[in-house]
């Protein structure tokens, strides 16, 4: 008798815990509903608010320009850090600029520190110090306090924001 509620209770513990995992599983879902995400036009680029969450690494709800040229610059490591080092060689430069050439000028520029490889604060420098990203992030800041809200990149075109080191020129 005993042996027979051990094993009913076993399988009622086995079925629960199922459940749970079942329910969890969905959970990541069902919190990104309310999510919209914003596709810039025509050019891969898309940010939406669990992109923000995920840019936003403070947690205080709210971008810096260095918080969100940090997450472009990662974003853009993904298809052009070829090693998975977190740095862009002379080597991935090159692959991702063929027509600049082994000895482009513009890396040297851009890697600060002369390593041989662009870093991702190099990268996140280079990028907040652009004019194009600068220019159109005091846009969006609506209340002037040199943050981006949700609210604030909802309301405009982040496109705009979308600037990398491969999709400018560094002596633009």
């Amino acid at each position: 008798m005993y042996c027979f509620f051990r094993i009913r209770f076993m399988k009622t513990c086995f079925h629960s815990f199922l459940s749970a995992c079942l329910c969890l599983s969905a959970l990541p879902s069902l919190m990104l509903v309310g999510c919209r995400t914003i596709d810039g036009e025509g050019d891969g680029f898309s940010f939406d608010q669990s992109a923000f969450s995920k840019a936003d690494t403070d947690g205080n709800g709210k971008l810096t320009d260095h918080e969100l040229a940090l997450y472009q610059h990662r974003e853009a490591l993904a298809e052009f850090d070829l090693d998975n080092d977190t740095h862009i060689s002379a080597a991935e430069w090159a692959a991702a600029r063929p027509s600049e050439g082994e000895q482009d000028e513009n890396f040297n520029k851009l890697d600060k520190n002369g390593d041989g490889k662009i870093s991702e604060q190099e990268g996140a420098l280079f990028i907040t110090e652009h004019v194009s990203f600068s220019d159109t992030f005091k846009k969006f800041d609506e209340n002037g306090d040199f943050h981006l809200h949700w609210e604030e990149i909802d309301e405009g075109s982040p496109a705009e924001l979308n600037v990398t080191l491969f999709s400018v020129h560094p002596d633009s």
